[in-house]
C-alpha cells in the first residue's frame, strides 16, 4: 500500500523551495498544506533563522552550498523577507483547487528560482496568469473562507507538533527540515533505521 505524505511549507523558506523540487518529481501521494512560519515560530515565542544574524549567514552559505552541488536553481526573492500569506492562501487546495500543484510549483520558481517578489499582488496576478485568468483564483484567495482555511492549517500544524517548515508527515511520523528528507525516503521504503524502543528510552530518561 503506498504511503500519503502530508507536505507542510511556506514559500518564505528557501529550505521548503528546495524540498519542493525534490517532491514535485516524486510518484507519491501527496497533501499540500501551506503554512505561516511567522505564525509558528511566534508560537513557539522563538526567533526565525534570520532574526540570528550568524545563523542567518551561515544559512545562505549551505543554501548555495546545497544548490551548486545540486544544480539546483537558485536566486533569492527581490524582497527578502517578503509577506508571504498572499501566495500561500493561493496555494491552498480550496482556492487553487485542481491546480494546487501547478500554482505551488509556479510560485516557488518565480520566488527561489527566477526572484521575483512574491509578496506583490500584482507579480502575483502575471505569474500566475501564465497558465489560466486570475480573476476567478484571485477572488477565491480575497474571500473571508481562504483566511480561515489557513488559519486551520495552522491550527492543525501546531497540533501536530510543526514546529518549522519544510515538514513532512508520513503516518504519524514526522520529518522536518530539506535534510531530512534522506530519512524519509528509508522511511518509505520500510527502512527506517530509528529502533522506536531506544528513542522512547531516551526520552523516558531525559525528560526537560
Amino acid at each position: 500500500m503506498k504511503k500519503k505524505i502530508d507536505f507542510y511549507f511556506d514559500f518564505l523558506s528557501p529550505y521548503s523551495y528546495l524540498a519542493w523540487t525534490w517532491l514535485r518529481q516524486q510518484p507519491l501521494e501527496i497533501t499540500y498544506i501551506p503554512v505561516s512560519i511567522a505564525s509558528i515560530v511566534t508560537h513557539y515565542e522563538t526567533k526565525g533563522p534570520a532574526q540570528i544574524k550568524p545563523k542567518r549567514n551561515y544559512l545562505f552559505k549551505d543554501l548555495l552550498r546545497f544548490t551548486k552541488l545540486n544544480q539546483i536553481p537558485f536566486t533569492t526573492p527581490a524582497q527578502l523577507p517578503f509577506n508571504s500569506l498572499y501566495a500561500l492562501r493561493l496555494s491552498l487546495n480550496s482556492v487553487a483547487l485542481e491546480q494546487q500543484k501547478l500554482v505551488i510549483d509556479t510560485l516557488f520558481r518565480a520566488g527561489w528560482e527566477y526572484g521575483l517578489d512574491i509578496g506583490n499582488d500584482d507579480i502575483l496576478k502575471q505569474v500566475l496568469s501564465v497558465f489560466a485568468p486570475t480573476e476567478d483564483l484571485f477572488a477565491r484567495m480575497e474571500a473571508r473562507e481562504s483566511r480561515i482555511d489557513l488559519k486551520k492549517n495552522i491550527e492543525l500544524a501546531l497540533e501536530r507538533g510543526v514546529f518549522g517548515v519544510p515538514t513532512f508527515f508520513v503516518d504519524e511520523e514526522m520529518f522536518w527540515g530539506n535534510d531530512s528528507i534522506k530519512y524519509l525516503q528509508m522511511y518509505l521504503e520500510g527502512n527506517d533505521p530509528l529502533e522506536k524502543e531506544d528513542y522512547e528510552n531516551f526520552i523516558s530518561k531525559h525528560q526537560f
